[in-house]
């Protein structure tokens, strides 16, 4: 304990209250105030200086100044003095609340003190006399040139601080460490004398001077000197200023440098000229001795400092004996560490380290373990990291051509979806009138966040009601290079959410580096280094590599040759060149920054294995297990069990190390992997989660061949039996002992391995002390099983894509059913299937009940706390079949499989070990915030994936669509000339019997002039086919490369689980005819057309084929059998199979003359009943049509207004076949140009 510190413990209790109320407003002494000065610690708040400004305090010379009118560089110089650096940049101290926190007294006193330079020390107030007499009790003056010197941390102007300075008036604090040979008296002194020393004080406006060691301005008085030779009798110079007790020769930079002690000062002479490869970078040039050296070391050196300058330059006595070296003066400072603003006062408050201690590093280490366990079990943290990830969230989406502003909010799903969630995260500047929603923010709410109280939290703040107080004193630290501004973990203060901001811890130490400027020969790797003041943090985890560990790992990849082109990071790690380069240690083992894989950046070789006698089959297996594990204790065994039967073989397999993580794991999982090994053997891998890690860890293997309910039971069995051997301790299960951590058994459905797990079970079970007196298999899984949903949803997405894709998320909705009355709901749906195949997935689960119960919590008997805080699924061990693959290879032999598995987990094994120990993990920030963060922005990305498929599989089928109606035109088209050349046949052999008919002559010649029609038309659907082909070419070689297309689930009657809004196609020439006839707005009235008589269909509707105006379409009118030329707007008489009588005629010239002879009963009856043509016609219900076999287009008949019958001219009236071809042909425009019209040829009869 420093002697401040000491003083500070002897002063009475009322003194520092006193100082308190003096120093700072009432408001700092109330408990709970953000910032709260407890007098129980003055150490943490109470400055040297702000006590000296109380003592300098004068009742009779009282000054009061209203700090608002004070200059800012007063107000910064008197938060300097009177605060401790932790708390400089806390708000309530911002010079915006200077009215706040600054009395007028106390600031007047300050400024009265820096005006009068003679102003005395402690002794010049007579009441307080009696309160410091125990800080005048240890004034013990030091001389020493390191207590004394006028170096930059002591000497020159103390306001404003400078940048360059090691110490400032806040941080006169730091004296307070233990160890330290500053004294308070010669503190006071200096800070009492400053004012004589240097004219910045008198003049604030002066700038404040960088003291230098060899600055002339800093030389002690003649009889000071005298003084000092003595004192340094038996020491070093360095410099003019700079005496050291030793100096070490060193010819390697350490990791840490030894911080001297004030009671032996030490620096190092390193001399690098047996390693300058080391100095070299990438590009062969030799890089700087200062920077080398700052990336040598752990510590992180830039706090405050410079590389040096010419103008600070100075003579080293020390780096060639009898001669004076000019050489550039470098100091650093600590940049300290960074810690979470929660984070317990107690881990570094008495932190001072000289020292290379890992002992100090391991306790912050064991303490982030703990925290990780802690994170894992609390169903609080849960919604608190979600709600944290949810408050992070930025929407990238557009909005009116710029960067939506939007935040991220709970919406309330317009359905109900699969998950049975009320609500998602989207985007508050986003609504279903957008078309372009991607971008936006959408993301599903976990099925274990609890909706209600993640609302709550949303509107209010991050308030929680009724939520304990977690992770209120953290423990998460950060080297200062991780760029890290929040705190893993999450915390809950009295209900209340918050996300810890990461703050700096200040350091005080300097490093000084002496480098030659012209170095003479010998001397241009050479340097000396000086580090004084002790850091207040532990030392860093060894997570920067080394210049000897890049070259060595370097090494390692050239060595590969040929292979560095498919070179991976395992493969590296695991080659033999690399071991033998590394002297059979691990690549991360001598250089433990490697650890983290990032850092490694290629691979080269495969891995060696070592051949059998007995070959690598089976019977090496058994071969190995008699000759070589059988004759080894236990826990170094790493076959355990190998069991030959008439049905089945079964080989256990596990690293004792590892599997003593078993007992602390929530969850464990079994799935077998078929691709690793070959053959008939299989590989079973048990892994599980570790919180106290944040690794995914393999616990064992097993291998064998029987997949029935036999099997399984002997393969539980087995494997308890040499977990219990393996470790020494027997794997109990919580639900049958109490006292077990492990929780449940994740499967991945498949029954008999579910039932050889109850089975076993069964034996397992002790009444007496788990208090289950069942013996049911069935019974005792629903204690402890959980079944894998992703393979649940699986099994469900494969029945036959006719089934609906509303009846598909129907059936898995059981995952997420609450109540019984919903599970009746739900299990009379089923119930009343009647596809054939629901029926057989529904029988299957009904004779095995275990299913359901395994993926519904409501239907298990796992308490819903545990069930919140284990996988839903079996995503570890399927990750850990292709990590182990890609580390191993596939499709290998049982025994070589076995033996690279052995290989692997060794060095899992030491890497676990070393996390713990070494506090190096391969990814820092693997917290439970941070994977379900990731795992979050995977489904994201998932989902605009699946988005842009769906887009292109739409656009996909409009084009196959498109592509048979042309097929069909063109069929058609030719059937119409087929039937034109008959008809002219017909007229050829009339003509030939009577040469009179020059009507069957034109005739002949339109007929003709129909023909040339149609092969122009059919060219124009080649022209229109070959567009379509080519654009579903591309999509087949491009973004549907070797995507299935057909045979896809139908969407009908499927309620989306996403934001609801109206899915237009990309391109309307892509739309099925019947759509775009059907979206006219031309065609309909639209009271008409929602109406619900206006639902029905006319039997003409019917009769004919729908067929779209062209865009510049004008009129509205649409009669029955009228159908408009759009090019000379006249209109043309379609009539079938209609014979015209002498009244029809007469009628029709009626017509033309403009005198209209309105009687029905003169026209026949086959007129009377087809062409109906009121003056005035309104809109009627239409009869609904039968279904047609074939779809067809139609001429709208849905709004009929009025229609002068004057304007009908009878030379518009054309033949029976004419009209049809007419209708056929704009039938075939319409497919071509997807909106069209037909231009008829009039004639006259």
């Amino acid at each position: 304990m420093s002697a401040f510190e000491q003083t500070l413990e002897d002063l009475p209790l009322k003194t520092i209250r006193a100082y308190r109320d003096y120093m700072f407003p009432a408001m700092i002494a109330t408990y709970g105030h953000d910032p709260y000065f407890p007098i129980d610690s003055p150490h943490v708040w109470m400055t040297l200086l702000g006590f000296q400004i109380y003592l300098q305090d004068d009742n009779s010379e009282l000054t009061h100044v209203d700090p608002s009118e004070a200059p800012r560089r007063d107000l910064v110089r008197f938060r300097d003095a009177v605060l401790q650096m932790d708390y400089r940049t806390h708000h309530f101290f911002s010079l915006e609340n200077v009215d706040l926190w600054i009395l007028p007294k106390p600031f007047g006193t300050f400024l009265r003190t820096l005006a009068n330079p003679r102003a005395e020390g402690l002794d010049n107030s007579d009441r307080n006399e009696h309160d410091c007499a125990s800080v005048l009790s240890e004034i013990e003056p030091n001389e020493s040139e390191y207590g004394s010197r006028p170096s930059s941390s002591m000497s020159g102007s103390i306001y404003p601080p400078s940048d360059n300075e090691s110490y400032n008036p806040g941080s006169l604090s730091e004296i307070s460490r233990p160890a330290s040979s500053l004294s308070v008296h010669s503190e006071i002194s200096n800070i009492t004398h400053l004012s004589g020393v240097s004219s910045s004080i008198g003049m604030p406006d002066a700038p404040p001077r960088l003291p230098d060691d060899s600055s002339p301005a800093h030389r002690p008085a003649i009889k000071q000197r005298k003084r000092q030779r003595e004192n340094h009798e038996g020491m070093v110079q360095i410099t003019r200023e700079l005496w050291v007790h030793e100096l070490c020769n060193i010819t390697e930079v350490p990791e840490t440098w030894v911080v001297s002690r004030p009671d032996h000062l030490v620096a190092w002479l390193v001399d690098m000229s047996e390693s300058v490869d080391l100095l070299r970078d990438a590009s062969g040039d030799f890089l700087p001795f200062q920077a080398f050296l700052r990336a040598e070391d752990q510590d992180s050196w830039g706090g405050k400092g410079s590389a040096g300058r010419p103008e600070g330059d100075v003579d080293v006595l020390a780096l060639l004996p009898g001669k004076k070296i000019r050489s550039r003066r470098a100091q650093w400072g600590c940049s300290g560490l960074r810690k979470c603003e929660f984070l317990d006062p107690s881990i570094l408050e008495d932190c001072e380290r000289y020292d290379v201690d890992p002992a100090g590093m391991k306790q912050l280490w064991d303490l982030v373990l703990d925290a990780n366990e802690r994170e894992g079990e609390s169903v609080w943290s849960v919604i608190a990291r979600f709600y944290r990830f949810v408050t992070e969230l930025k929407c990238k989406g557009r909005l009116r051509g710029e960067l939506c502003p939007g935040i991220a909010k709970m919406v309330a799903y317009s359905t109900v979806i699969e998950g049975g969630n009320t609500y998602f995260i989207g985007c508050s500047e986003w609504s279903p009138q957008q078309t372009d929603r991607r971008g936006h923010i959408f993301h599903k709410i976990p099925p274990h966040v609890d909706e209600i109280l993640l609302k709550h939290a949303l509107e209010h703040g991050g308030l929680i009601p009724n939520s304990p107080t977690t992770n209120n004193l953290c423990c998460f630290t950060a080297h200062p290079r991780f760029s890290l501004l929040n705190c893993g973990y999450s915390h809950i203060i009295n209900g209340e959410i918050f996300v810890g901001k990461m703050i700096p811890h200040p350091c005080p130490t300097e490093i000084l580096v002496f480098t030659p400027v012209n170095p003479p020969p010998g001397l241009e790797h050479k340097a000396i280094v000086h580090v004084r003041n002790p850091h207040t943090h532990p030392i860093y985890p060894r997570t920067k590599p080394r210049s000897v560990d890049r070259q060595r790992l370097n090494a390692a990849i050239d060595a590969t040759g040929a292979g560095i082109g498919g070179l991976t990071v395992q493969k590296l790690l695991n080659a033999s060149t690399t071991t033998a380069l590394y002297s059979g240690k691990r690549v991360n083992e001598s250089s433990p920054a490697y650890q983290d894989k990032r850092l490694v950046r290629n691979a080269i070789s495969k891995k060696r294995t070592e051949k059998n006698p007995m070959g690598f089959g089976w019977e090496g297996v058994v071969f190995r297990n008699n000759t070589v594990d059988r004759k080894l204790p236990a826990n170094e065994r790493y076959i355990h069990s190998v069991i030959s039967k008439a049905d089945f073989r079964l080989a256990v397999t596990m690293n004792s190390s590892i599997m003593q993580y078993i007992h602390r794991m929530r969850a464990i999982m079994f799935d077998y992997s078929y691709k690793r090994v070959n053959g008939d053997i299989n590989e079973c891998e048990a892994v599980g989660f570790s919180n106290f890690l944040s690794q995914r860890i393999t616990l064992g293997s097993i291998y064998g061949d029987g997949l029935d309910t036999n099997a399984y039971v002997h393969l539980f069995t087995e494997f308890w039996d040499s977990v219990e051997s393996s470790t020494g301790c027997f794997l109990k299960l919580a639900p049958f002992y109490p006292d077990g951590k492990l929780k449940v058994i994740v499967l991945d459905g498949d029954i008999a391995q579910a039932m050889g797990l109850g089975i076993f079970l069964s034996r397992y079970n002790k009444p007496e002390i788990s208090g289950i007196q069942t013996t049911d298999p069935v019974e005792l899984l629903s204690y402890c099983l959980k079944m894998c949903t992703v393979h649940f949803k699986r099994h469900i997405d494969e029945l036959p894509k006719t089934i609906p894709l509303a009846t598909i998320s129907r059936i898995k909705a059981i995952l997420t059913l609450k109540s019984q009355a919903d599970l009746d709901s739900w299990h009379a749906e089923m119930t009343a299937q009647t596809d054939s195949h629901i029926k057989n997935w529904y029988e299957h689960k009904r004779r095995n009940p275990l299913v359901l119960r395994a993926v519904n919590q409501y239907l298990s008997n796992i308490p819903a706390e545990i069930w919140n805080t284990t996988p839903d699924d079996t995503n570890y061990v399927e990750s850990a079949h292709a990590a182990r693959n890609a580390e191993t290879s596939i499709r290998l032999t049982p025994l070589h499989a076995i033996e690279m598995a052995e290989e692997r987990d060794r060095i899992r094994a030491a890497e676990l070990i070393q996390i713990e120990q070494e506090a190096v993990v391969p990814r820092r920030n693997n917290g439970l915030f941070s994977r379900e963060k990731l795992g979050l922005q995977r489904k994201e990305w998932k989902m605009r994936q699946t988005q842009d498929r769906t887009d292109q599989l739409t656009t996909f089928d409009h084009l196959t669509a498109q592509r048979e109606l042309n097929r069909s035109a063109q069929k058609s088209s030719l059937e119409r000339e087929k039937e034109i050349k008959e008809e002219i046949k017909k007229l050829q052999r009339e003509l030939e019997l009577d040469r009179r008919r020059a009507d069957h002559k034109l005739t002949i010649k339109n007929l003709r002039d129909d023909i040339s029609s149609e092969e122009s038309h059919r060219r124009e659907l080649r022209f229109k086919r070959d567009e379509i082909d080519s654009k579903l070419a591309a999509l087949r070689s491009g973004p549907l490369a070797g995507v299935r297309v057909h045979g896809r689930r139908s969407n009908t009657g499927d309620t989306f689980d996403t934001i609801s809004v109206d899915d237009e196609p990309l391109d309307h020439d892509l739309r099925p005819i019947s759509e775009l006839v059907s979206n006219q707005p031309e065609f309909a009235d639209p009271t008409h057309r929602y109406s619900p008589e206006g639902n029905a269909q006319s039997e003409d509707e019917a009769a004919f084929e729908r067929s779209p105006p062209r865009d510049t379409e004008t009129s509205r009118f649409r009669g029955k059998f009228l159908d408009f030329n759009w090019d000379t707007m006249d209109i043309d008489f379609t009539l079938e199979d209609y014979e015209f009588t002498e009244a029809d005629f007469a009628f029709m010239r009626s017509l033309e003359q403009g005198n209209p002879t309105h009687d029905e009963s003169s026209l026949s009856a086959a007129s009377h009943q087809d062409i109906i043509l009121p003056v005035t016609m309104s809109p009627q219900p239409l009869p609904q049509p039968q279904p047609q076999p074939q779809p067809q287009l139609a001429v709208a008949v849905e709004h009929i207004g009025e229609l002068n019958l004057a304007d009908v001219s009878v030379g518009n009236i054309v033949s029976t076949r004419r009209v049809r071809r007419t209708r056929d042909r704009a039938r075939d425009n319409d497919i071509g140009d997807n909106v069209g019209s037909v231009s008829s040829k009039k004639r006259r009869l």
